[in-house]
């Protein structure tokens, strides 16, 4: 028996696999941290937190990179050859449409709303578009929703003019799609928000840093629907298409594309959905539109307000949503016939003359914000009458889950502890590769000097995600195995998934008060609802034959879902997870806003004060976070994978 192998013999002989023994030195390693930690060099009273003398800041740098942008903008080649043209042109393409639709008669656009999708024989979806839309004109938003559609309108052109050739291309050349992937899975995993700082400093506050972030983060389901839709298509009718001596161009253009329609469709309106949030907060960057008076009835606590706003959003959501689906019909013989079209094409330009002529083009003040005073005084009397719940309960989130959380991990825990449990945990799961990158990226979040606030962050992420996967998971078992009360719950997930995240918060501070509370509270509603879709879908997908087999064993219902369901679902659940975990951490800025503290009332303030140095360093930390924490979860999910 050589030297070599002697280390591994002894440790069999013992009975400790290289498992237990890993564990036992990460148990070591963390012991001797924790007791050098008392010894190690103390930074402002602490002694577990990251040296300060390690930091190595980014913050003059990039703001001195801020301040020559604002110098140079109107003379440097970079910006008048090309930021300052694509700036406005994507600028006066969101004005021109907002004049335009400002312009012409209230009721001539709930006409156009109608018309639009009765063309293609969906009349219905029409007059429901129109409803939602002449919604905004009762409450007294019409400006601030035409703005808004405006910008929305742009951002999902422009998603399109750039997320079709991409996917068209991914679908033709695979080691494109490869090499595109990963740069999608980045623009769909980081926070929105954090594309807000780099914009500012391009384009400067106004609408276009609005509609350029809602873009970045709306494009992958155009992109990825688009590659999907076109490798769908039958194989026999590209090649029949080849046969009759079509070219690969003709063929993806004539054949490829028009069948593809319906996905690409799809796409697009996922692509209006993830816009919904984003045009919210770009009011943040002085973009105009419905985010103003949702932030105004935050400063305010006007529930009903806030609740009016953010249907008004809503209300375009459906009214894109409803235009871009009445594109993906192709049966001829539901299309309105060509003279019924003429007779409204007629109509609208008639009432358009009418409306201009006679002056009421304009939108009426019908019951403006009044409409809604006694949903205020609803919640006002509701919240004094619950206090004797939510006070407590907020007292038990903060005293029991979040100031013990974050007290451990911030001062009883050394920094070197928590680094190499992270890495420990990551090696367990995927292995060194992920190690690795969870070690360099909580590193570089020291370096930085954002440590504390990271950790705080992490504490309200996890307590809040955790809370939404208790709630999430048995709804998401019960969806999945009842079709009655995926019924029931269908509607009430649609509406969830629907309102922007930013009005989750009106409520949740009224209740609440300002600090972490509301911000976890608003977090949990926002981020449960993929948690029990995906968890309802992996239940569904279930084979059938594995049900049965545990049937005929006698297995009772009980025993079928926790003994069979449940653990071949695992991979699904845990995706789920993950989704409700990054849903979690986009919810960060909204927390900000109501006095959650750490890395995203930072990033608000970076914003309004033009701190480019340290909100590109807060940028860093989240964007950090977010990969590592998807990544993670991605893992768990793959290592639950049922072996083949």
């Amino acid at each position: 028996m050589t030297a070599a192998a002697a280390p591994g013999v002894a440790s069999r002989s013992l009975g400790i696999s290289r498992r237990w023994l890993a564990l036992l030195a990460v148990a070591a390693g963390v012991a001797v941290f924790q007791v050098l930690g008392d010894s190690m060099s103390t930074i402002e009273g602490s002694d577990r937190l990251f040296p300060a003398l390690w930091d190595k800041t980014f913050e003059d740098p990039i703001q001195d990179a801020g301040a020559w942008l604002r110098s140079n903008r109107l003379t440097h080649p970079i910006f008048t050859g090309l930021l300052t043209p694509f700036s406005k042109t994507v600028g006066g393409a969101i004005d021109a449409i907002a004049d335009a639709l400002l312009w012409l008669p209230w009721f001539v656009v709930l006409g156009i709303v109608v018309l639009i999708p009765a063309r293609a024989g969906a009349w219905k979806a029409g007059v429901v578009g129109a409803i939602a839309l002449f919604y905004t004109v009762l409450i007294g938003l019409w400006v601030p929703t035409m703005q808004t559609l405006a910008l929305m309108s742009a951002a999902v052109l422009l998603a399109a003019i750039v997320g079709l050739p991409l996917g068209m291309v991914a679908a033709l050349y695979p080691r494109f799609e490869q090499v595109l992937r990963p740069v999608l899975d980045a623009a769909q995993t980081l926070p929105a928000f954090v594309y807000f700082l780099p914009l500012l400093m391009l384009f400067g506050i106004g609408n276009v840093p609005g509609a350029v972030a809602t873009v970045i983060y709306a494009l992958p389901p155009v992109v990825r629907l688009t590659t999907l839709g076109i490798k769908r298509v039958p194989q026999a009718a590209v090649d029949a298409s080849l046969m009759f001596g079509a070219t690969k161009r003709q063929t993806l253009l004539k054949v490829q594309v028009p069948m593809a329609v319906p996905t690409i469709i799809t796409g697009l309106t996922q692509t209006i959905m993830l816009s919904l949030g984003v045009v919210v907060l770009a009011t943040l960057v002085g973009a105009d539109g419905l985010g103003s008076p949702i932030l105004q009835t935050l400063n305010s606590r006007r529930t009903g307000r806030g609740i009016a706003a953010g249907l008004a959003i809503v209300a375009v959501a459906m009214v894109l949503d409803r235009m871009w689906k009445s594109f993906a019909v192709t049966d001829r013989t539901k299309f309105l016939q060509r003279r019924y079209l003429g007779y409204g094409v007629g109509g609208l330009l008639i009432a358009t003359l009418a409306g201009r002529a006679f002056g009421i083009a304009a939108a009426p003040d019908l019951f403006d914000w009044s409409l809604f005073d006694p949903i205020d005084d609803g919640v006002v009397w509701t919240r004094d009458n619950l206090r004797w719940f939510t006070r407590p309960f907020s007292d038990w989130i903060v005293l029991y889950l979040y100031l013990p959380a974050r007290d451990f991990l911030t001062d009883t825990m050394a920094w070197p502890s928590i680094l190499l449990m992270v890495g420990a945990a990551c090696w367990w799961v995927r292995g060194r590769a992920l190690a690795v990158f969870s070690v360099a990226a909580l590193g570089v979040i020291g370096l930085i000097g954002m440590w504390e606030l990271s950790i705080d962050t992490l504490v309200q992420v996890i307590i809040a995600a955790g809370l939404a996967t208790v709630i999430a998971v048995p709804l998401g078992l019960l969806v999945g195995r009842s079709k009655r009360v995926e019924a029931l719950m269908g509607p009430v997930l649609d509406g969830l998934q629907t309102v922007p995240s930013l009005v989750y918060i009106v409520p949740a501070v009224i209740f609440f008060t300002v600090g972490v509370v509301p911000g976890i509270i608003a977090t949990v509603l926002y981020a449960m609802v993929p948690g029990v879709r995906i968890t309802a879908l992996g239940i569904r997908e279930v084979p059938e034959e594995s049900i049965e087999a545990s049937r005929t064993f006698g297995a009772t219902p009980r025993q079928t879902m926790l003994g069979v369901r449940v653990p071949l679902a695992a991979p699904t659940i845990m995706a789920g997870i993950n989704q409700v975990i990054m849903l979690s951490l986009a919810m960060v800025i909204i927390s900000g806003l109501v006095g959650g503290g750490a890395l995203g009332f930072e990033t608000v303030r970076s914003l309004k004060r033009s701190l480019f140095g340290f909100g590109f360093e807060v940028g860093v930390a989240l964007v950090l976070m977010a990969m590592l924490l998807d990544r993670f979860t991605e893992a768990c999910a793959q290592r639950l994978q049922p072996p083949e």
